[in-house]
């Protein structure tokens, strides 16, 4: 016979985890060897026609052939049963616990540290595909949510929520759920919370508070989990524990919101278990008194200095003068992305102005008023060495977004929510440095595969740059399209590198290891670029920030960081890196959620005046969601739209402009891309007027080997000639492309006029062969462009003008003319041999004599 045992203080976790236990095994008998709490005591009281159990006393030790025990992991935590079954032979154990465990893990043991121990029991439903009642849903739902305080408990994980999640899927009720957690503490626990509360207090370590509390009971109280939470909340602590003797055991409960002192490994010295954020451990047969000692003592050698401002500070801060007017602040706070920006007499600030009053005074038309005469003097400011928790509450009191770090009465640094909130939610928010950089083991391995699956010479010149770095101690970064398209597994010959230093001292030093390379250097931009015998290129640069002196300018560059230097390029998912130093190497740093947007397929800019900045962006965004197939985010597509209308593609360059069309027309999903440029309204806005562009071509219609010259030809084919002069007027093409477009206006114009097969003949053979092969798909023309080309198929023609001066026929026109007569001759069939050719031009020769 098969038992089902719980600790005997039975809690709904352990109940849900009984009945949970008993669909994994269905044979099974559920024991009751104990007295279970008062509530489940009553939910039992309402449920005993689905539940049946069966009293301990009842049980025949010798039919037990298994025993599954769960929400524990000791057989004399069960009651007097589980005594005696531990002391028979035969009987196999097999286990389900979240609880601490010290030992090595055996056969038939489950012991993982989650919420609650039905989790473990939820996923091995879920794994068997074992469907559940909706009452068995909702009872094993009722121990998740009391176990993890519904789900609020530092304890809770992924899993437990998983769990719950697929519960009601399976028809838990919440109503029921939420009338069976709605219940006050249980007398014990009253008198245990008051005992923790009246002994508890906050002892610093090394300038780390943490709040420390004890209490001893004779009998086993449970529910230590909940009574962590309460004095988490009362005592508004970011580290405590409770140390707790019961019976011969001293439990101990770690708790930590995240900022403060990670509890696992100090609880794991007591044979503990558990995360950063909740741990707990059991010992048996210990004194408080020394438990709290060692506790101590632990807590002493591992506490950190808590974060200061200083460790949170941005610098060098951007500030201005009083006299500085206020449109030239409007122009910083724009470049730089601030929301306000101090005002200082040397080192001194004496005011500070934010974007919200300045652009109240420029709607004034104050633009040209200093700035002296609309700062907030009154100006919060926090010191450099003050903890970062005052700054929370200076923020707070406040209602301000930043404030100045000074020391000594100087600015020397500024401090932002963002910062903040990087603290307090431990890297949830996706803004700061440290903050965005995913250091997941998993996506790190990930990235490693798939740099192991680069050719070869890539690697080299990867580790050649890993190596370099070491040497000239910076970090080095790849950046951009490499990173993107090494996410999605495309090939990419695109090398960029950013280095946190000097670029160009950077790519000399590079240059030692691969000397087959010329370097160049770029002084303006701060960039190089080291170039390769067979063509192929890689770009080095200096962390970098650049801003525009107006739309469609080419970009003004200032030395940076690399979260700045991400945040200058086009869209999130371009705006990633990995790290390429040894002990960093394939880490990825994505401030901007790049990642993220790969993953869901979009294309999303980085700040609102992205297109205004560089209006090329519109042409990219365009290029790179068609290349992808990638959806615009909303606030993207939006901009895209008001910035086409709003006219700023009038501030681009038309040579930028064409660069970038002929990107597009170099792209496999070319065609895709041109109707969104159509339809988006972008290339009307640019040309002025609705172009009979050809991008609806069937891809039956559309060869993989045309050249970029012969799609630019095709794509203009449906265009009236005027359309075709003014479409020139916009675009500046290379030579080739405009003669060639030039050429096509010619043939299509003259092929409208009726001709003989010659002068069809000589007009094909004098333009160049895209153009005819463009021309040949207009049904217009394509029967005699056929008929004309078949005919040249058939001339067999030898004689050459040599062979006519060897004739008698002097040098001259005379020679073209007969050349002419004789291709004539084949087109119309009227020769098919080199003897009648022969013949025939000796015949012309002898009649012009």
């Amino acid at each position: 016979m098969d038992i089902i045992l719980a600790h005997r203080q039975i809690d709904f976790d352990a109940l849900a985890s009984m009945v949970a236990a008993q669909k994994i095994y269905p044979n099974s008998v559920l024991v009751m060897d104990g007295k279970p709490s008062v509530f489940v005591q009553d939910f039992l009281a309402l449920s005993r026609d689905q539940l049946r159990f069966r009293r301990a006393q009842d049980i025949n030790l010798e039919e037990v052939s298994r025993v599954i025990l769960v929400d524990t992991h000791e057989l004399h935590r069960v009651g007097f049963l589980g005594e005696k079954v531990a002391k028979l032979p035969g009987v196999e154990v097999e286990i389900y616990d979240h609880h601490p465990y010290a030992g090595k893990l055996k056969q038939g043991m489950v012991i993982e540290p989650v919420g609650a121990c039905a989790t473990l029991l939820v996923e091995k439903l879920a794994e068997m595909g074992l469907p559940l009642s909706s009452f068995e849903a909702t009872l094993i739902a009722i121990g998740i949510y009391d176990d993890t305080g519904s789900l609020l408990f530092d304890n809770t994980t992924v899993r437990d929520v998983h769990a719950v999640a697929y519960l009601l899927e399976q028809g838990a009720n919440l109503g029921v759920i939420s009338k069976n957690l709605r219940r006050p503490l249980t007398e014990e626990q009253k008198e245990l919370l008051q005992q923790l509360l009246d002994q508890g207090q906050t002892e610093v370590f090394d300038g780390l508070p943490v709040y420390i509390s004890y209490a001893e009971i004779e009998e086993y109280v449970g529910g230590l989990a909940l009574l962590a939470h309460r004095v988490g909340e009362l005592e508004g602590a970011d580290t405590w524990f409770l140390l707790v003797k019961m019976e011969n055991r001293v439990y101990i409960v770690g708790r930590s919101r995240g900022r403060g002192l990670p509890v696992n490994g100090l609880v794991q010295l007591f044979g503990g278990a558990g995360h950063e954020r909740a741990a707990s451990a059991t010992i048996k047969d210990a004194k408080l008194s020394e438990i709290l000692k060692e506790l101590r003592s632990a807590i002493r050698t591992r506490a950190k200095r808590p974060h200061l401002v200083r460790d949170i500070m941005s610098f060098p801060v951007k500030t201005v003068s009083p006299e500085t007017r206020l449109g030239e602040v409007e122009q910083i706070l724009l470049r730089y992305g601030h929301t306000g920006v101090p005002v200082t007499e040397g080192q001194n600030i004496i005011g500070i102005i934010s974007r919200r009053d300045v652009d109240k005074a420029i709607k004034h038309g104050l633009q040209h008023a200093p700035v002296k005469g609309f700062m907030t003097t009154r100006v919060a400011t926090v010191d450099v060495e003050a903890p970062w928790d005052e700054v929370q509450r200076l923020m707070i009191q406040h209602d301000i977004g930043r404030l100045p770090v000074v020391e000594e009465g100087n600015l020397v640094g500024i401090v932002s929510r963002s910062d903040v909130l990087r603290l307090v939610h431990g890297g949830s928010v996706p803004i700061e440095a440290q903050l965005a950089r995913e250091r997941s083991a998993a996506v790190r391995q990930d990235i490693l595969d798939l740099i192991g699956r680069l050719p070869e010479e890539v690697r080299s010149l990867l580790e050649a740059v890993r190596d370099t770095a070491g040497e000239e101690e910076c970090s080095v970064y790849l950046v951009g399209g490499f990173v993107r398209d090494l996410l999605l597994s495309v090939p990419t010959q695109d090398l960029d590198f950013v280095v946190e230093g000097s670029g160009g001292q950077f790519a000399q030093a590079l240059m030692r290891r691969i000397p087959n390379g010329k370097l160049t250097h770029h002084v303006k931009f701060g960039t190089a670029q080291i170039i390769f015998p067979d063509g192929s290129h890689l770009d080095i640069a200096s962390t970098r920030w650049e801003h525009y002196s107006f739309p469609g300018a080419l970009p003004q560059v200032e030395e940076s960081c690399l979260r700045d230097d991400l945040f200058r390029r086009d869209f999130t998912v371009n705006s990633m890196a990995i790290c390429l130093n040894a002990e960093r190497f394939g880490e990825l740093v994505d401030y901007y959620g790049g990642r993220q947007d790969l993953q869901q397929r979009k294309i999303r800019f980085l700040h609102n005046i992205s297109f205004i900045d560089d209006p090329t962006r519109m042409l990219r965004a365009i290029r790179f969601a068609e290349r992808y197939k990638f959806n615009f985010a909303k606030e993207t597509l939006d901009a895209l739209h008001t910035a086409i209308e709003t006219g700023v593609l009038s501030k681009l360059s038309v040579e930028r402009f064409t660069e970038e069309i002929m990107l597009i027309f170099k792209e496999m999903n070319y065609l895709a891309m041109g109707q969104c440029l159509v339809q988006s309204g972008l290339f009307k806005a640019w040309f002025g007027e609705e172009l009979a562009w050809n991008f609806d071509l069937d891809d039956a219609e559309v060869s993989l080997d045309w050249s970029l010259n012969m799609r630019w030809l095709v794509s203009v084919s449906k265009m009236e000639t005027n359309q075709i002069q003014r479409l020139l007027e916009r675009v500046s093409l290379n030579k080739s492309l405009r003669d060639e477009t030039n050429a096509y206006v010619h043939l299509r114009e003259s092929l409208q006029e009726p001709l003989t097969l010659s002068e069809m003949d000589r007009l094909l053979n004098k333009a160049p062969k895209r153009v005819v092969l463009a021309l040949a798909r207009d049904e217009r023309f394509n029967k005699r462009i056929r008929e004309c080309l078949e005919a040249g198929q058939r001339i067999k023609m030898s004689l050459d003008g040599k062979a006519l001066i060897q004739m008698g026929v002097k040098q001259g026109p005379e020679i073209g003319e007969i050349l002419d007569q004789v291709r004539m001759a084949w087109l119309e069939g009227r020769i098919s041999s080199s003897e009648e050719e022969q013949g025939m031009a000796r015949q012309w020769v002898n009649n012009r004599r």
